[in-house]
């Protein structure tokens, strides 16, 4: 199972792109910038906003900030994020998706009652839906998949014995389209 969580990436990426061209379509096209941001993880405290630009019919790239204050048993981040992202679109409204979070975490060890500050990198696979209400300007985009550390420079004691990757990343974002 954990082999099949590390090539799903992988898989993403390779549909998206070996997808034929969507066929023109009898209604307008959405507006190119949108803004969105997450309905689920501020449950689990951490915060993000989305400035998504859709190059093209089939494909959408994102930047945007986050604040990452999740708390473990033996530690507490505080992560300020970068998230850049792509959207392949397979349909009008399915999409494959690939995002990166670069982050300088500070870390707060309740072992060492410290800070280890250093640098991740995490990583997630996504399959999405859009959902468009009120003339295509609003909408809801589900979109669960898999995230995992890539990198993790300072750790406290504890982070790997309680920190989970891959995980299970249940996201659902809302957004407006400018």
């Amino acid at each position: 199972m954990r082999a099949l969580l590390r090539i799903l990436p992988v898989i993403v990426v390779v549909v998206g792109l070996a997808t034929p061209p969507l066929e023109a379509q009898a209604r307008e096209a959405h507006p190119r910038w949108s803004v969105s941001t997450s309905l689920t993880f501020p449950l689990v405290r951490i915060y993000q906003v989305y400035l998504n630009y859709r190059i093209d019919d089939r494909n959408e790239v994102s930047i945007g900030p986050a604040f990452q204050n999740y708390r473990h048993e033996s530690f507490t981040a505080n992560a300020y994020t970068l998230i850049v992202g792509y959207r392949r679109y397979l349909t009008d409204r399915v999409s494959v998706e690939a995002e990166l979070y670069p982050a300088y975490n500070r870390l707060y060890s309740n072992v060492t009652e410290s800070y280890h500050p250093g640098w991740e990198l995490w990583a997630e696979a996504k399959v999405g839906y859009t959902v468009d209400f009120t003339d295509d300007r609003l909408f809801l985009h589900p979109a669960p998949g898999i995230g995992f550390g890539i990198f993790q420079s300072n750790p406290p004691p504890g982070f790997f014995e309680e920190i989970e990757s891959p995980i299970f990343v249940p996201q659902l974002l809302l957004g407006v389209r400018l």
